[in-house]
């Protein structure tokens, strides 16, 4: 069997990426719905798809710098996130047909989180047609109602959505599956837009999971190394949760709680995202517990001690553990810690697998 120090060192260093990793992901998605983060996300994407709105013409010859782009995008999602149709008419008009307004959850939660391509194709061409009448067909009405735009598109997208019809060849069905694939196209860059606006939760939310537990990667390491009793225990608390973490990823997994893929707006995800957050509570507790066995192995922890020398009582609060004195070293061991668990669950689950593998296979003679 392959046991030696690096190995065990290793393989407790990924356990405690998984783990505060798997409790990141709990408290991310916790937040997400809060703020109804897929449906802002979903919003943001038909934005871009159905109005104008590139500010970058607004900064001038700043506008051609992507520093101050950043910055001034920035200032329009706090705009858009209290006023999500501001300066958008069509898109307002959009939401409030019958077939996507319907589609929200409740009043709270009044925009739906997922679209399927048929839905937008659909509420689309309800739009452009308006009230056809028995003398005027669909195709015609979509015609007319383009030439004129009395949607009040704007120029860009009506340009676009123009080639969409004479690509047809102005048949409505063709139209529908044309919208539908430009539809896919922008949801699928709204995959990667939700992916790292989640990556930049985990970095943030791993900072501040790393200060409160005192997650302290290079104490950590270091207590491996020279601590063969607490590397025993490790090894032995990984090796016994192994199993259950797999549930627990998979669990995520599929209820699109965590992301392996750009695979965020498929058609079975509508039903998966609605997901009972007692599951998520149920979790996050076990994973605390986790936490609090993982901790008392290692021994790092901050605790208050009272010194009576002088012969006057004072409490002294801070860092308790001897690898834990230098406060850039512990400030270095949390952006450390930070930086794994923004890697994501699934990836430090795939490895301990590996490594877990690797350490139990035969030795090779």
């Amino acid at each position: 069997m392959f046991s030696n120090l690096a190995i065990d060192v290793a393989l407790g260093l990924i356990f405690v990426f998984l783990l505060y990793s798997l409790l990141a992901s709990i408290v991310q998605e916790m937040i997400a719905r809060l703020f109804n983060a897929r449906a802002r996300i979903l919003t943001k994407g038909l934005r871009r798809l159905l109005e104008d709105n590139d500010h970058s013409g607004a900064l001038g010859i700043f506008g051609r710098f992507t520093f101050f782009n950043w910055f001034y995008e920035m200032g329009w999602s706090v705009v858009y996130f209290f006023s999500p149709f501001h300066k958008s008419p069509f898109l307002k008009k959009f939401y409030q047909s019958p077939s996507i307004k319907y589609l929200g959850e409740n009043s709270a939660a009044a925009r739906p989180a997922y679209i399927s391509p048929q839905i937008f194709s659909q509420t689309m061409v309800h739009l452009l047609r308006g009230q056809a009448t028995e003398n005027q067909p669909e195709k015609a009405a979509i015609s007319e109602c383009l030439a004129q735009n009395t949607l009040q598109l704007g120029p860009d997208t009506l340009a676009h959505v123009r080639n969409l019809f004479e690509d047809a060849q102005q048949d409505v069905p063709q139209f529908r599956k044309n919208m539908e694939t430009w539809f896919n196209e922008t949801m699928t860059r709204a995959s990667g837009w939700y992916r790292r606006q989640t990556q930049v939760w985990l970095l943030i939310l791993g900072l501040g999971i790393a200060a409160v537990f005192n997650v302290d990667s290079i104490a950590i390491a270091r207590i491996l190394m020279k601590d063969k009793s607490a590397r025993e225990q490790m090894v032995q608390l990984v090796t016994s949760r192994q199993p259950s973490y797999a549930a627990m990823t998979d669990t995520l997994l599929r209820k699109n709680v965590m992301h392996r893929d750009s695979a965020y707006f498929r058609h079975d995800t509508s039903f998966q995202m609605l997901i009972k957050d007692t599951a998520l509570i149920s979790i996050y507790g076990i994973l605390r517990q986790d936490a609090g066995d993982a901790q008392s192995i290692l021994g790092i922890c901050r605790s208050c001690v009272t010194d009576s020398t002088g012969g006057k009582k004072q409490i002294h609060c801070g860092f308790t553990h001897p690898y834990q004195q230098n406060g850039w070293m512990v400030l270095a061991g949390w952006i450390i810690t930070s930086l794994a668990i923004s890697l994501g669950a699934p990836f430090w689950f795939d490895l301990l697998g590996r490594v877990v593998k690797f350490r139990t296979a035969p030795q090779q003679r």
